[in-house]
């Protein structure tokens, strides 16, 4: 979005700029909704004194969005206001108002970017709308990829988005395997069909807001019955992962059945179970998504690092990462790994505690060069200790 900027005077309407140009305390009463004006130019009026140089009048205006009611926003925002006027409001209006926010997203006048922003906070009633405008999602694909890392977009109508996408050669650079989604688009027209209702899918985001407030003691979503080998040997949450206790209403699903999009949604989107089921996908697509999660935790991280089963470029990307690197598990994890590429493996032997480099050139289970490297360092240790 261009700069959110004040509105110059000649353009706003005759009250408002005279308002604009007057006391503190008449601006101080408009920004609170309680000035002489009309609906219109009371929303112009709020948005422009959230510029005002008196910091107590930017404060009551940047609250003007929430507190107004809506026989004041509702018919101005359904008109053509310029498009700052419209993001402001967007940005500041919280999700109970349902009724002002559908009159910013059906307003013509509203911008791309505002829709990006709005795609990304709306919950479900609110998504569906930006769903069915499909001239944006066209001309902006960045909308799409905001809806697909929404958590409260359902899978089904982030299909038919990816659907429109791939059909009309509009590429959203965002949204890791696209390009593999519309390559098996081409070759089957049912390609995008989700392979599981949308409550299945959704399960898995309520069960992670849940499990993050302590209320879920289980996994929230299940491989099949009749899939045993995409069951953990030891379950995250605590319990047996066949153990529905507390988990009444469990969906389950086949992960060996899940598109990729639909994968790369649940490894980014999804509870700790999914990410744990999905990084040892053989797709590196969906693996990567998991370790790339902004909701995956540093536990997480620390057990892919020592995991043998994930792909190669899951632990290069950890061992690259100057952020990960810095916790000591990681390190220990890394190098305990064959995976590991052996020139960071060998990097990171010099961080290690005694106990464990000895422990290290003991191993059976490290390339040779590295247990050689670990012993030399210790007897090096030991001579000048």
């Amino acid at each position: 979005m261009e700069t959110l900027k004040l509105v110059p005077l000649a353009d706003l309407p005759p009250a408002v700029a005279a308002l604009a140009a007057g006391a503190t305390p008449a601006k101080l009463m408009a920004a609170r909704g309680m000035a002489p004006l009309r609906p219109a130019e009371m929303v112009m009026a709020v948005y422009q004194l959230s510029f005002d140089g008196d910091s107590a009048v930017r404060k009551a205006a940047e609250a003007g969005p929430a507190s107004l009611p809506d026989k004041i926003l509702l018919g101005p925002l359904g008109e053509p206001l310029p498009p700052p006027v419209l993001h402001f409001f967007a940005e500041r209006l919280p999700l109970v108002r349902r009724k002002a926010l559908e009159q910013v997203l059906l307003n013509h006048s509203t911008a791309d970017e505002t829709f990006v922003h709005l795609a990304g906070r709306l919950d479900e009633g609110g998504l569906e709308i930006i769903f069915q405008n499909e001239v944006r999602l066209l001309r902006c694909p960045a909308i799409v990829e905001a809806l697909y890392f929404n958590k409260h977009a359902r899978m089904s109508s982030v299909s038919r988005a990816l659907e429109l996408c791939a059909r009309n050669h509009v590429r959203p650079e965002g949204i890791p395997g696209f390009d593999e989604l519309a390559a098996a688009l081409l070759a089957d027209p049912n390609a995008v069909v989700p392979s599981a209702p949308d409550e299945v899918f959704a399960g898995a985001v309520t069960a992670s807001e849940a499990e993050a407030s302590g209320q879920v003691a289980g996994p929230a979503l299940l491989g099949s019955e009749e899939s045993e080998d995409d069951a953990f040997e030891e379950d995250p949450g605590g319990e047996a992962a066949g153990d529905d206790k507390g988990n009444a209403g469990t969906a389950f699903i086949k992960w060996d059945e899940l598109k990729i999009f639909e994968k790369v949604r649940l490894a980014t989107v999804g509870n700790q179970y999914c990410r744990q089921v999905l990084i040892r996908d053989t797709n590196k697509v969906v693996a990567m998504a998991v370790v790339r999660s902004p909701s995956i935790t540093d536990g997480e991280i620390v057990a892919a690092a020592g995991n043998r089963g994930v792909c190669d470029d899951v632990i290069r990307f950890i061992a690259n990462s100057r952020v990960y690197v810095q916790d000591y598990a990681v390190k220990q994890a890394l190098v305990n790994n064959p995976k590991c590429p052996l020139g960071t493996s060998l990097r990171l032997l010099s961080f290690l505690h005694p106990e464990d480099l000895r422990a290290i050139a003991r191993s059976k289970n490290i390339p040779g060069a590295l247990s050689t490297a670990a012993k030399k360092l210790a007897q090096t240790r030991n001579r000048s200790g």
